[in-house]
């Protein structure tokens, strides 16, 4: 019996294509102003959403802790939707616990040191927050509390253009490195995983190796804390107040 042989390097470029056309991109990265467009917010959730298992919550969203505290709105986050509460929701907009955010994202229209020092500042309102942890019964016992700075957040940027001569500056890496983001990507250009020094793409294949190193992470990264739901209710405040 003949082996039915799949193409993975084609299969990666189609899925590439596709995820494009969702974000309202050309799949062949023309120049040509008539087909430039930048990507909102609106479609990088809808992609990610699409590309990533079920597992995962993608949206906007506004991080709270357990003392009361509230982060920025954060244009694209990655959450866990399997094993933790979402509290409250409004217009479209989830108020999730710190504990259960796997990732940040600021989407703007092109990469630049500005953007990345503004984005850097926005994902700074959810890493500084308080993280519970608590304990995890399985069949065998329990599983002890996890040290939340053994699970950090990670941190990145979306945009469409690039904001640097040359697609691989010396610039543009001093300000990745500088801005100390996870991971970003200029869609028409390049993207970039920063892992002690700054990794970018391979040109033409720039949005697929984004999110195939976006998965990457996350998977490194496993379950996401078990909140300690007495941390956050009852309110300090008494609800008839």
């Amino acid at each position: 019996m003949t082996k039915q042989q799949f193409d993975l390097a084609r299969g990666f470029l189609a899925k590439q294509e596709h995820m494009l056309t969702g974000l309202g991109l050309t799949p062949t990265f023309t120049d040509h102003p008539g087909t430039k467009g930048d990507a909102t917010e609106a479609q990088w959730v809808k992609v990610l959403g699409e590309f990533l298992p079920g597992r995962y919550g993608v949206g906007p969203i506004f991080a709270i802790d357990s003392l009361g505290n509230q982060s920025e709105q954060i244009d694209v986050a990655i959450f866990d939707r399997q094993y933790s509460p979402l509290f409250f929701g409004e217009n479209g907009v989830s108020f999730v616990p710190a504990e259960s955010v796997y990732a940040v994202f600021e989407v703007k229209p092109d990469l630049t040191r500005g953007h990345l020092d503004y984005a850097a500042k926005k994902i700074t309102s959810v890493t500084s927050l308080h993280r519970t942890s608590t304990e995890i019964t399985h069949a065998g016992g329990k599983y002890p509390p996890q040290d939340p700075d053994a699970k950090p957040i990670i941190g990145g940027i979306l945009t469409t253009e690039w904001g640097w001569s040359g697609s691989d500056s010396d610039a543009a890496r001093e300000a990745i490195q500088a801005s100390g983001l996870d991971l970003g990507i200029a869609v028409r250009h390049t993207g970039f995983d920063r892992q002690g020094t700054v990794e970018m793409s391979i040109t033409g294949e720039q949005l697929i190796w984004f999110a195939m190193r976006l998965y990457r992470r996350l998977a490194k990264m496993g379950t996401v804390l078990a909140i300690d739901l007495d941390a956050y209710y009852p309110p300090r405040r008494s609800l008839s107040n």
